[in-house]
This record gives structure tokens, C-alpha cells and sequence, in this order.
């Protein structure tokens, strides 16, 4: 009943009482989400229709001989967060590559453009990816995921997450897991981790984690090695403050800046 009362909209209609009360920091955000009464939390089958649409497959080619060769050097995910194009994945996925596709699960590739964000520290990276076909068709807008608004603030051990990859290049695959911390520190990485138990396999670097809501609050990174279930993803967050506005680099130039740097 109480529940129930908190769904109540305001008679001018411009908020519902939990909303209100949670824009006026009454309320958390996580503590409303928890008990369902933000946002309807999806059922697993239902992220998978909704958002694996937005992921595809990253090859990279380590040099234009092995590009014209169709001879892959590396795979790895990434998912799209504008229509336009703009995409994200992990950095180490692109590190060394002078070219790059991205494949969707409808079969069709486009090239990788431009690099419009990365940051080696965090290993998280923003690309630009075209339009024009190089197999199948010409896209005007590609599926999208949202990013979670509070990026990894409203997530807590135990959550229900999500993780969309390619895992082992075998095509697109949807993991379940929970939580088990929001803030591991760990030694690559300038930011703590999200650590979860839903798997991640060589390939789904740079998938999406998502939250029951379907909204993208990390990037998939990759796991520990000696331990069982201990899956790691770079938070987010990085990304909402990021500037996404300029032109870029090509991927030889962000090759050619880190290995002079």
C-alpha cells in the first residue's frame, strides 16, 4: 500500500511523489531503484531483445597487409551509445591497430573511422564508426545503448548486471552475474573496477555491463585469472564528462602518439 502510494503522480502531473522525492534528495536514487519504484527492472530475456542489438564484434588489424588480407590480429566488443556512430570499447583493444570493423549481429560491417576519446589509464576508449558499409547495408542509425545517468553511483554489491560481448569471437552473448563489489582496486587500471560474476571470455573486452534497467554502466575489461567468478569492467563514468565533440584521430595516429609518448 505504501509502495503504491509513492507511484502516486502530483494532480498537476509534473512528477510522481518517489520521483519528487528522490530529485530533492529525500530519497537515493539507489535505495528508490532498489525497491522497483523508478524503474521496472527487465527480465534477462528482455536486455538481451532490447540491447544486444547496440554491441557487435571488433576486429583489428595490427597493419594494412594483414587488412588486405582479411588476416585479423585481434577481437574484442564494443557497443554503440549515439546513432550517429559514436561507440565505445577498451582501450588495450585498439592499442595496436592500424585498422578496425565492427560487425553487427545482422552480419553487416563498417569501418572504424576515428578514435574521439581514449585514455590508456582507465582503458576505455570512444570511436566513430561509419556509416557506409564494407558487407551488407548502409546504415542511417545504429541501435544504441543508454548510459545509467549516475554511471556506476546507484550500483551495489549484489546487484543484478549484465554482460553483453563476443566471447571468443563466436558472436554475441549475453552473461548474467551480481555484484560483488563496485570498487576493486586493481593495478592496470587508474580507476577501481566493478567486479561481477558474469562471465567474460577473451573477446568480450569491451562489451557492455549493464544494470536490470539495461543502461550501460561499465565497459567489460577482462577477469582474474587464478580466481573463479571474478570478473572485472571499467566504470563508465569517465564518459559523462567527456568531451565527444571533436574530430579525433585516425588509429595510426593514436598508434603513432602512444609509441612516441
Amino acid at each position: 500500500m505504501a509502495a503504491d502510494a509513492l507511484s502516486f503522480s502530483y494532480r498537476d502531473g509534473s512528477a510522481t511523489v518517489i520521483g519528487r522525492l528522490v530529485s530533492q534528495g529525500t530519497v537515493s536514487r539507489a535505495a528508490a531503484n532498489a525497491l522497483g519504484l523508478l524503474t521496472p527492472a527487465l527480465t534477462a530475456r528482455q536486455v538481451a531483445d532490447r540491447c544486444a542489438a547496440a554491441v557487435f564484434r571488433l576486429d583489428t588489424y595490427e597493419t594494412e597487409a594483414y587488412r588486405d588480407e582479411g588476416l585479423v590480429t585481434g577481437e574484442a566488443s564494443g557497443f554503440f551509445i549515439t546513432e550517429d556512430g559514436l561507440a565505445i570499447t577498451n582501450y588495450h583493444s585498439i592499442a595496436d591497430a592500424v585498422s578496425a570493423t565492427a560487425t553487427l549481429s545482422t552480419g553487416d560491417v563498417y569501418e572504424v573511422e576515428r578514435v574521439i576519446y581514449y585514455d590508456p589509464d582507465i582503458d576505455i576508449a570512444v570511436i566513430r564508426v561509419s556509416h557506409a558499409a564494407l558487407k551488407g547495408h548502409d546504415t542511417s542509425a545504429f541501435a544504441t545503448l543508454d548510459i545509467a545517468d549516475s554511471g556506476t553511483g546507484d550500483l551495489r554489491a549484489g546487484d543484478t548486471v549484465y554482460a553483453i560481448g563476443n566471447p571468443l569471437g563466436l558472436g554475441l552473448a549475453v552473461s548474467s552475474g551480481i555484484v560483488s563489489a563496485t570498487q576493486r582496486d586493481v593495478e592496470r587500471y587508474a580507476l577501481p573496477c566493478v567486479m561481477s560474476t558474469a562471465d567474460i571470455s577473451e573477446g568480450s573486452s569491451g562489451g557492455a555491463l549493464l544494470n536490470v534497467y539495461g543502461q550501460a554502466v561499465a565497459v567489460t575489461s577482462g577477469a582474474y585469472v587464478y580466481g573463479n567468478s571474478m570478473y572485472l569492467a571499467v566504470p563508465i563514468d569517465p564518459i559523462l564528462t567527456a568531451d565527444l565533440t571533436g574530430e579525433g584521430l585516425t588509429l595510426p595516429e593514436v598508434l603513432e602518439a602512444e609509441t612516441v609518448g
